[in-house]
């Protein structure tokens, strides 16, 4: 069962993130200031343009999950949209990422036969993970794309690949773990077990082997390349939407710079910061900005971009969070609720 934070480690938790977040955004203002004193807004219609893709970014996002969870499991469309909808939401206003537990609760409560919690963190796990691996692969073909370079380009560039590279290789070294872990054989299992379960304990043991069992779908079937097309879809569409509102600001930059900057502020935003990405998103902004736009531009159309690119992602998940609601409670009224919190999954083993 999955107990309530106690308030000591809640206190910490919060506090640690509000101490993240004023030193990311002391770091970000000194380079981009955090709202511009005037907007800069040469073409308002890309802008809108931005805000009307917010809804098939949402969709694509909440989607795409279909083909991490294990075959056959009856999730209806309800249920996996507004899981995502409103769990989007959740991710971004609870500090240090500890949103992402919001949608494999939500789909372990909902009472879906074979869908338990191991079930629902391994869809999510390597959902997650593909975006990481994504996300840095995007960021070295930008960079190689790129034709506008900022005075500072060179000085910070190294320290970006660097970034890039040692992200990818945490996300490409956790994923090998999951693909090791789904396809370790069934004859293994009490062998591994015993060395498992004395570490983890006896009950952390049978989840990481229910993890083992929810994993091997993706693996080793059409929906891991199902998954794969669907996440670059995701990605083409935030893309699309991020470069809309940098020319809309007035900033002149290409597909490449456009996929560098998503790629930066993809992973900076893993960093420790505040409730609703505060810091964290401010500076991995302002450090993408660095490499392509001059320090004069970044004043005001700089300032412009980074202000409305973080409000366009916190005002449209609060914003489809609540029709995300409305279809978790028409799902809830016609599904019957395992009353159990993982969920009515049992064990399995890998065949």
């Amino acid at each position: 069962m999955v107990g309530t934070t106690p308030p000591r480690r809640r206190a910490l938790l919060w506090g640690a993130s509000c101490v993240g977040a004023v030193v990311l955004l002391w770091l970000a203002s000194r380079r981009v200031p955090l709202w511009p004193d005037v907007l800069h807004l040469p073409r308002p219609d890309l802008l809108v343009l931005a805000v009307l893709l917010h809804v098939p970014y949402s969709l694509t996002r909440a989607v795409r999950l279909r083909w991490a969870l294990p075959p056959g499991v009856p999730v209806s469309r309800d249920l996996l949209v507004g899981s995502g909808l409103v769990s989007f939401l959740v991710i971004l206003l609870l500090p240090l990422r500890l949103g992402e537990l919001s949608r494999p609760l939500i789909l372990a409560r909902a009472g879906v036969a074979g869908l338990g919690l191991p079930e629902a963190i391994a869809a999510i796990a390597s959902e997650r993970l593909l975006d990481g691996l994504l996300v840095v692969g995007m960021l070295f073909l930008g960079l190689g794309l790129s034709t506008a370079f900022s005075p500072e380009f060179a000085a910070l560039v190294g320290s970006v690949e660097r970034f890039g590279l040692a992200s990818g290789a945490v996300f490409a070294g956790l994923l090998l773990a999951l693909g090791v872990l789904a396809f370790t054989p069934p004859r293994h299992h009490d062998r591994l077990g015993g060395l498992v379960r004395p570490l983890l304990g006896a009950r952390l043991g049978e989840f990481v082997f229910h993890l083992a069992a929810a994993l091997r779908p993706i693996f080793t079937s059409a929906r891991g390349l199902a998954l794969v097309l669907a996440s670059i879809l995701y990605w083409a569409i935030t893309l699309l939407q991020l470069w809309l509102v940098l020319r809309a600001c007035g900033l002149d930059l290409g597909p490449g710079e456009a996929a560098v900057i998503v790629a930066v502020v993809g992973l900076s935003i893993q960093l420790p910061g505040g409730p609703a990405q505060v810091g964290s998103f401010q500076f991995g902004a302002a450090l993408a900005l660095q490499l392509f736009v001059g320090p004069a531009d970044l004043l005001g159309p700089g300032a412009s971009f980074g202000a409305l690119m973080y409000l366009l992602g916190l005002v449209g998940a609060a914003a489809l969070a609540l029709p995300g609601l409305v279809l978790l409670g028409r799902d809830r009224r016609r599904s019957p609720v395992d009353p159990s919190p993982g969920g009515p999954s049992e064990a399995r083993p890998i065949t």
